[in-house]
């Protein structure tokens, strides 16, 4: 059997297309090669990619394998988006990881670019997305607590990546540690 895309308008057999529960016969009309294309060009919009970013964190515990324990979302999508329109006031497009908001010239620039290349995947998703150094992303000041509005920050992945091993006790300790050496001039 076949069905025509109403993205290309091209005609192909039911397996070019993804699964739709809501449609009357089960399929989406768009193919997943055209499906892929709209999803990546909405992914690439500052609200797509905010939603795909929310959505990450919020519909599903994060599996304990992969991050070490579960984290859940305490704060709706409004929440969340005006959380990041306040981010936007203070800091504009730039990561909140930096000296402070009295120098914000050093503060890196941060994008929303999510690249895919359209590929079919095994489940009909985009493949070819990677990680963009300067991208956004929602990291935790404190990794040993859930996502909470008062607990997420708006940085960049290359930033989050870099810190992503140090918990905030050893960022205590570390802070400790040079207080005694640097300002309080306490020598080995």
């Amino acid at each position: 059997m076949n069905k025509k895309c109403l993205a290309c308008g091209e005609v192909k057999s039911l397996m070019d297309f993804p699964k739709d529960r809501s449609k009357k016969d089960g399929i989406k009309i768009y193919c997943k090669k055209c499906n892929n294309k709209k999803r990546t060009e909405h992914r690439n919009t500052e609200k797509g990619y905010l939603k795909m970013r929310y959505n990450a964190l919020s519909h599903s515990e994060f599996i304990d394998r992969k991050w070490g324990r579960k984290s859940k979302c305490y704060f709706t999508w409004n929440e969340f988006l005006g959380a990041w329109e306040k981010h936007k006031t203070i800091y504009g497009m730039r990561s909140a990881w930096g000296p402070g908001i009295n120098n914000l010239e050093q503060h890196l620039p941060i994008t929303i670019k999510q690249r895919g290349n359209g590929q079919i995947g095994k489940h009909g998703n985009s493949r070819g997305d990677s990680i963009t150094g300067s991208n956004l992303s929602i990291d935790r000041l404190d990794p040993d607590r859930d996502y909470t509005l008062q607990n997420i920050i708006f940085i960049r992945s290359d930033e989050n990546q870099r810190k992503k091993d140090t918990s905030y006790n050893d960022c205590k300790i570390q802070i400790k540690l040079h207080d005694e050496r640097f300002v309080n001039m306490k020598s080995i």
